[in-house]
């Protein structure tokens, strides 16, 4: 009979496992479109504890005729490598185009 029960226990741990992954947001992001890149820079964050180089990418794309933006912001100083015109790969829903992350590689 106890195995009956460990039975039970891994198909109910599989199932909530597939639930909470089903639920993550870059599980929902199953297209991809063009994007093209507006502005890059380069920016210093201060705290009071650390200091750190990040780079703010922002993209356009378009869905279904509709336009959106996207911001992605990456650790170290790298804005030469994604000028203003690029064109970068934009995964999003489907369902809401507007949950949309940058694919950078």
């Amino acid at each position: 009979m106890p195995i009956v029960y460990l039975i039970a226990g891994v198909i109910g741990a599989a199932a909530l496992t597939l639930i909470f992954l089903s639920h993550l947001r870059f599980m929902k992001m199953t297209s991809q479109t063009a994007g093209q890149v507006l502005r890059s820079e380069n920016r210093v964050v201060r705290t009071e504890t650390e200091r750190r180089e990040e780079t703010v990418i922002i993209c356009r794309y378009t869905v279904h005729g509709k336009e959106y933006e996207v911001e992605r912001i990456l650790r170290g100083r790298q804005a030469k490598r994604y000028p203003v015109g690029k064109q970068l790969t934009i995964r999003y829903n489907p369902a809401e185009p507007e949950m949309s992350d940058i694919a950078v590689g």
